[in-house]
């Protein structure tokens, strides 16, 4: 049931923040651009409009239907005293004063605004309708299916006079950003990519953010990427921070956009940290090799260095981990693909495994690719031979802390220190669990598959003790084969 809202609750916000003023309105004078009267006694005057760095307009069947709902109820036979309430909209005053009209753009409250609008355009044929650009081809896919959707249901007889917002405007843009960030409305709550892209867009210059903008929308999900890089910047032995489980929605938008928005340097070009490698020759002859690319953990900076950074590791993460369905025998994708994924050896896993990955081709390229990765499977999923039968979240983090191979990568001058890490790990592989039907055998049988282990079924203790062993001398023969397919290099 919509309920009338108290404007009392808004009056924290000009504590919090000087010089925004908050305004209890009606969206029929927000879509007509009249003068509305804020709680300073000045006047919010302008035309809505959307900023380039906005995300898609993403509302739904699902949503709508929602909202319907509400405004059948509302505007029924029985209408309430109070206003239907659709919530507080955040705005960014740009020019324009008590006199002259400018324009407000929506920081927050887009899908709401834009869902409105719609319903305005069917119920009086655009009349007054606020004329909001898009800046996506989804937004407008998006728009055109709503309308279809909506033509063929039971509208409400809508009385937009009556349909409440909440106005929070503010004439400078970050403090606008600070509202959208922390904002928990109704509908298509953002996650952390989106507001990345929102922070770091306006940072870019005017004549290449629609470029950037669109670029991004390109990438479709970003959240297993980001997630990712969240791992590698977090998982540091030397200032070690947990990263939020994504049961944890909250805290992991929260640390997404501490991370990657708000502590990224203003005024920092866009430069990659990469390592340099300067070999000589007998008479002291150097040359020089840099890998390209960006360093995972190296520091950001706001704007353009930030959304390069990202773009990088996504075109990295496509390259190595977007196969198809049958990858060639043999290859680092068949491997990863029946490792990692088919055996369901924990999702947990699998996802520190592929920040492992990201971060060794970045730094080494992929030369050596499938060795490596064969001796980095060995130690990431050692966890599912240790336990029993639960691998938890939180146990894969401890494992990762105790077993610091994201350092260990970090830190490393070339494949073969690297490797000597990997090689020296050791672990005590238990039996409990593989005399029965559980997720420690379906593993342990699968990977014993797809690597041809001699191992002693179906006595569970001598294949804890024998696995290991088997699975070394595997990555061994494995890794030999592929030193000679690419001609002894």
């Amino acid at each position: 049931m919509n309920q009338a809202v108290n404007e009392g609750q808004f009056a924290y916000l000009s504590l919090e923040v000087q010089g925004i003023t908050v305004a209890s309105t009606n969206l029929e004078s927000v879509f007509n651009a009249r003068k509305i009267l804020s709680s300073d006694g000045s006047c919010i005057f302008g035309d809505l409009s959307l900023p380039e760095y906005q995300r898609p307009y993403r509302w739904g069947e699902e949503q709508l239907g929602r909202l319907l709902d509400d405004l059948r109820e509302f505007f029924g036979t029985d209408a309430p005293d109070h206003d239907f309430y659709l919530g507080s909209i955040i705005l960014h005053q740009q020019v324009g004063d008590d006199c002259e009209r400018g324009t407000l753009n929506i920081i927050d409250g887009q899908q709401r605004i834009t869902s409105m609008a719609l319903l305005h355009c069917l119920q009086k044929n655009d009349k007054d309708a606020p004329a909001l650009e898009f800046n996506s081809p989804e937004s407008y896919r998006r728009i055109q299916h709503n309308l279809r959707w909506l033509e063929q249901q039971t509208l409400p007889l809508i009385d937009f006079s009556r349909i409440n917002v909440t106005l929070v405007v503010t004439n400078r843009e970050d403090d606008a950003y600070r509202f959208f960030e922390t904002q928990n409305t109704s509908g298509v709550r953002l996650d952390g990519a989106d507001i990345i892209k929102a922070y770091h867009l306006r940072s870019v210059s005017s004549a290449t953010q629609n470029d950037f903008a669109r670029t991004w929308e390109r990438f479709g999900d970003l959240k297993p990427l980001v997630a990712t890089l969240m791992k590698s910047r977090h998982w540091q032995s030397l200032r070690w921070r947990n990263v939020a489980s994504d049961r944890d929605p909250l805290l992991e938008r929260k640390q997404i956009v501490t991370e990657l928005a708000e502590r990224t340097l203003v005024n920092v070009p866009d430069i990659a940290y990469r390592p340099l490698q300067v070999q000589r020759d007998a008479w002291g002859k150097e040359m020089n090799s840099v890998q390209p690319g960006y360093a995972m953990r190296q520091p950001l900076g706001s704007g353009v260095n930030t959304m390069q950074y990202v773009a990088y590791f996504h075109g990295l993460r496509q390259a190595l981990l977007d196969f198809g369905k049958a990858p060639a025998k043999g290859s680092f994708a068949y491997y990863y693909k029946r490792l990692a994924r088919d055996a369901c050896g924990s999702v947990f896993l699998s996802r520190a495994y592929e920040c492992a990955l990201l971060m060794y081709a970045s730094q080494f390229g992929t030369a050596r690719l499938l060795e490596v990765s064969l001796w980095m499977f060995r130690m990431i999923f050692s966890m599912r031979l240790i336990r029993e039968v639960s691998v938890r979240e939180d146990g894969v983090q401890a494992h990762i802390r105790d077993n610091p191979v994201m350092d260990w990568i970090a830190s490393s001058h070339s494949e073969d220190e690297l490797l000597e890490y990997l090689r020296s790990y050791k672990y005590a592989p238990t039996g409990a669990g593989l005399d029965k039907h559980s997720i420690k055998k379906r593993f342990v049988e699968s990977v014993s598959i797809t690597l041809n282990l001699n191992l002693p079924w179906p006595n569970p203790i001598r294949v804890a003790t024998e696995y290991d062993a088997e699975l070394c001398a595997a990555i061994k023969r494995i890794s030999l084969t592929d030193i000679a397919r690419q001609g002894g290099k």
